[in-house]
């Protein structure tokens, strides 16, 4: 048997990847998935917040963004640039080079997972004095440190899979990985309340790094070369990106934990509770939507190789859709919203309402912006990447802090929203220069629209009376609606597709 049937070939079909129809039919399936994982995570979430309160999400948050300060500053994007090397050698059929790239890939997770797991070690006391103001979370902050290593490897299966174009195992694996993480959590946190957090953290990454290598060996046969001087060197192409990566996660992470940190100094441990869960529900939660573009934009637009007119098409498509998609959603989320936060959590997190509208204009213009904030990473700029990362975390490290001083958690989601923006502006402005990206008219006229339109649902929020709010939302959130179907139903066929079905179905 030749090296090449080594590979698992799934079946995918061979298809014009540069369409509105490409891109819509790729957003359903992941969007599909998302889907699933939301209400796997709003259970959670709303188990966690009857059964632990403000406080046991506060440190939730705290130790997930102690992890992803270790994790992202210590694994040298190579679950990144992992995904574009695996998905330009796949491009070009070349099975050996595909299966000889996985290997180093495997091992130089291995690699940066045990750095990562001795960092954690190290910074446990450390952590749990600058967050806490002693050292009774040492034990905690020291169980990270698998839960740190588990998370390289599993990044670099993922990138396999990405790499391979097998879209449909990385939507299983979402799936699976949610109604685990729920399965395994709830009990914890029952039996054990808030010292159940971390043991419900450690066993969650366990048990989702499990499912993932059951998958990505299916792909490609696990097989690693930890004291290979051969794959060391191999692998030192993909640290293109490494040390802009590593300063990227160090500032963005840092930005995150610095956030929690002062909110905690300046407010209270139930303050981050309530910062958080604004965060999760108008955030973390909407933008897992944009997950569903991740999965087939970034080794598409990799692919583009540096062709100047196929990389705008495919980010001008790409924030089209992205656009087209969130606008009307976010305006039925943002009436909701006061009837959603404490149905999804609790009536303990009613005061996270005014915070979590704020900030839906940060979803907003983070639609706007995702398409192009991908170039960097898929040309291997790991300097412009790091610079437009640095840009964004220092605003959100100084106006987030601040606005909550200064205006209470309701500050947060202005801050949120404005540095946003601001980095949207910049992104666009830089990346025309440097990568001769332009947004084209009809994106821009599309956004400007919708972006009207979100604003008078979301001016509706504050009228007093409820019936005022939705007879004024409801037309316009209606109308967001209809701009988005009339373009969807001109430039694909997913309208049609849709409707066949439900005849079919009759």
């Amino acid at each position: 048997m030749s090296e090449q049937s080594n590979i698992d070939p799934q079946t995918t079909s061979v298809q014009d990847d540069s369409t509105y129809d490409h891109i819509v039919k790729q957003t359903g399936i992941f969007g599909g998935v998302q889907g699933v994982t939301i209400l796997m995570n709003l259970i959670r979430n709303k188990i966690a917040s009857v059964l632990l309160g403000p406080d046991g999400l506060a440190l939730i948050n705290i130790f997930n963004n102690a992890t992803r300060l270790i994790s992202e500053s210590t694994n040298f994007g190579i679950s990144i640039s992992a995904v574009k090397q695996m998905a330009e050698l796949y491009e070009a059929g070349d099975r050996v080079k595909v299966r000889e790239q996985a290997l180093t890939v495997r091992t130089w997770c291995l690699y940066v997972g045990l750095l990562g797991a001795l960092a954690a070690l190290v910074l446990a006391p450390w952590l749990s004095l600058w967050t806490f103001g002693n050292y009774d979370y040492t034990t905690s902050y020291m169980l990270i440190a698998p839960i740190v290593g588990a998370g390289s490897v599993i990044g670099g299966e993922m990138a396999i899979l990405k790499g391979l174009k097998r879209l449909k195992n990385v939507a299983v694996i979402s799936v699976i990985s949610a109604t685990s993480i729920l399965i395994i959590s709830a009990p914890l946190y029952f039996i054990l309340h808030i010292q159940g957090i971390i043991w419900a953290l450690l066993l969650c990454q366990i048990a989702v790094l499990v499912i993932h290598l059951r998958y990505s060996t299916r792909a490609i046969p696990w097989q690693t070369a930890f004291s290979s001087r051969t794959q060391f060197i191999a692998g030192l192409p993909m640290l293109r990106l490494g040390i802009g990566y590593v300063l990227a996660g160090l500032f963005g992470q840092g930005a995150e934990y610095l956030i929690r940190l002062l909110i905690l100094r300046w407010g209270t441990q139930a303050d981050v509770g309530l910062y958080y869960s604004g965060y999760l529900l108008t955030v973390t939660y909407a933008s897992m939507v944009f997950v569903a573009f991740e999965a087939d934009y970034f080794p598409r637009l990799s692919a583009t190789e540096g062709n100047v007119e196929r990389q705008n098409q495919t980010v001008n498509q790409q924030i089209m859709v992205s656009i087209l998609l969130m606008a009307p959603l976010l305006s039925l989320f943002v009436m909701a919203l006061p009837i959603l936060l404490p149905l999804l959590f609790s009536s303990k997190f009613t005061e996270a309402i005014p915070m979590a509208i704020t900030a839906t204009y940060y979803m907003f213009f983070k639609s706007g912006l995702l398409g192009a904030a991908y170039l960097p990473l898929a040309r291997g700029d790991s300097k412009m990447y790091m610079l437009t990362e640095l840009f964004y975390d220092l605003i959100i490290a100084v106006a987030v802090p601040l606005a909550f001083r200064r205006w209470g958690l309701v500050g947060t989601g202005w801050a949120l929203s404005l540095a946003c923006l601001l980095d949207m502006l910049f992104i666009h402005v830089v990346y025309r220069f440097k990568y001769q990206y332009q947004v084209s008219k009809s994106v821009i006229s599309i956004f400007l629209v919708q972006l009207l339109l979100f604003s008078i649902t979301f001016a509706s929020t504050g009228f007093g009376t409820l019936w005022l709010r939705w007879s004024v939302g409801l037309p316009t959130a209606t109308l967001s609606f209809v701009i988005s179907y009339r373009f969807l139903k001109r430039e694909t066929t997913l309208i049609d597709k849709i409707k066949n079905r439900f005849r079919r179905n009759k």
